[in-house]
């Protein structure tokens, strides 16, 4: 009985050894520069947060937006964005409530030198 079990535990640990190969690692590219402009009814927006959610490849990333603006460091890939709260809470009152989590009907794709304007 105790040949049996030794012998079905060598089995197992052949045929899990096999099915764990090939793990490959790999690194991220290194963050680009991004800048945008972000406005509402015309109006730049201040003091709420840009969030960067990847749709594949990429890191989540959150730039400030200041007088209509931002600027931040992304790694490359497809993303959705939205608005969070900032330093002022009453700012992100003012976001609609779409903007407000990412979508996939809103993504961009962030590459060196990439701009994004959005216009709510």
């Amino acid at each position: 009985m105790k040949e049996v079990f030794v012998r079905n535990l060598l089995l197992a640990a052949v045929v899990f050894s096999l099915g764990c190969g090939g793990v490959a690692i790999t690194t991220n590219p290194d963050p680009v520069p991004v800048t945008g402009k972000v406005v509402l009814a015309g109006k730049p927006v201040s003091d709420v947060k840009i969030n960067f959610q990847s749709t594949g490849v990429g890191l989540p990333a959150v730039a400030e937006v200041k007088n209509g603006e931002f600027s931040a460091n992304v790694v490359p890939g497809t993303y959705t964005y939205y608005f969070s709260e900032g330093s002022k809470p009453a700012a992100f009152k003012t976001v609609p409530e779409a903007y407000r989590s990412g979508s996939l009907e809103r993504q961009t794709e962030i590459k060196a030198g990439s701009t994004l304007d959005v216009s709510m």
